[in-house]
């Protein structure tokens, strides 16, 4: 049996110890408030955990020797933002001491507390009990609302990022019975990602669970590509031969420009025209037909809407442009 090299706790340097609590692996989160004067405060932590669920309390761990020490130990309320893997470079801002930090923290979106904006979840909390423990304050948040998005976190482990990747994906999939997606068109092209490791491309989409709406889950996806958008009418309905979940298509309505590249996560995003063959870059036959079925349609001048079925699937062809629906009015033939 190898003998094991214990180390002295109250004796070894402190980066050792430090090194040593890095193996567990964490999120990342921004903490934030405001002082007396107004001024927003942040700093990120991955000592964050959750206490009670009733009542609903968090907390997280605050170095003595911060510099907003006392703004946070003294605050009525504060933020707890948990970020997403595609926040990496917000998470070196809010953790440097450079100009990267000030506008970051004026980025930042307030409701009672500043809190980072579309990020995995959000806490807002009233400040409950600071507890002295050495050279950290365990700082206890009384829950008094939140919001979650959707989308994997931003990992930490050993001092360095970690990305959960394609495997996780596909578990999150596999949970999921549904699946949304959204086409954007930009100058005649259609917008297409692809993730990290992945040999094809794909519909930007995200797995729908539980309690969420689709047009908030296609908003937040695409937010993420640094493009506003939202759903506008359903485009396709099918499964995928020896996928779990069905997957619903819609069209999206951008109401900026689209700019492409790579995200923070490595993902990739591209728009193709016809002569590329965009068909032939995605998995699957629906997904491949579907993709044919728009430009087909763009140079019709029509529109249809598909669905799957048993015998190779139905189409209906609808006129005109999506109405509101407080100013639809049916009209009856005659």
């Amino acid at each position: 049996m190898t003998d094991i090299a214990w180390q002295d706790a109250k004796e070894c340097d402190r980066r050792v110890f430090r090194d040593m609590l890095g193996s567990f692996m964490t999120g990342v989160t921004v903490v934030a408030t405001r002082d007396a004067s107004g001024v927003s405060r942040a700093f990120t932590a991955n000592s964050f955990t959750s206490v009670s669920l009733d009542p609903p309390l968090v907390l997280v761990c605050l170095a003595k020797s911060a510099f907003s020490y006392e703004t946070f130990v003294d605050c009525d309320q504060f933020s707890i933002s948990i970020l997403g893997d595609w926040q990496r470079e917000q998470s070196n801002s809010f953790a440097s001491k450079t100009e990267a930090k000030e506008i970051a923290i004026a980025a930042m979106a307030v409701d009672g507390a500043p809190y980072v904006r579309d990020s995995l979840a959000s806490i807002i909390c009233k400040r409950g009990q600071v507890v002295d423990a050495g050279d950290h304050a365990i700082l206890i948040g009384e829950v008094q609302k939140f919001h979650t998005g959707v989308g994997k976190p931003l990992g930490y482990f050993r001092g360095g990022y970690v990305s959960f990747g394609l495997a996780e994906r596909q578990l999150e999939r596999t949970a999921s019975s549904l699946v949304v997606g959204g086409i954007v068109e930009t100058e005649g092209r259609i917008l297409l990602c692809r993730r990290p490791g992945a040999t094809y491309w794909e519909i930007p989409n995200a797995p729908l669970g539980g309690g969420q709406q689709h047009s908030g889950l296609l908003k937040a996806v695409f937010s993420r590509f640094g493009i506003e958008a939202q759903s506008s009418f359903l485009y396709s309905i099918f499964q995928e031969k020896g996928d779990p979940h069905t997957t619903m298509v819609f069209s999206m309505e951008p109401s900026g420009g689209v700019t492409c590249g790579v995200t923070d996560d490595g993902t990739e995003l591209r728009a193709f025209d016809e002569e590329e063959s965009p068909w032939d870059l995605v998995r699957g036959d629906m997904a491949s037909g579907m993709i044919q079925r728009l430009f087909r349609e763009r140079a019709a001048g029509c529109l249809g809407i598909y669905c799957d079925t048993d015998d190779g699937g139905r189409v209906v062809r609808i006129a005109g442009k999506p109405t509101a629906w407080t100013e639809y009015q049916p009209e009856l033939g005659t």
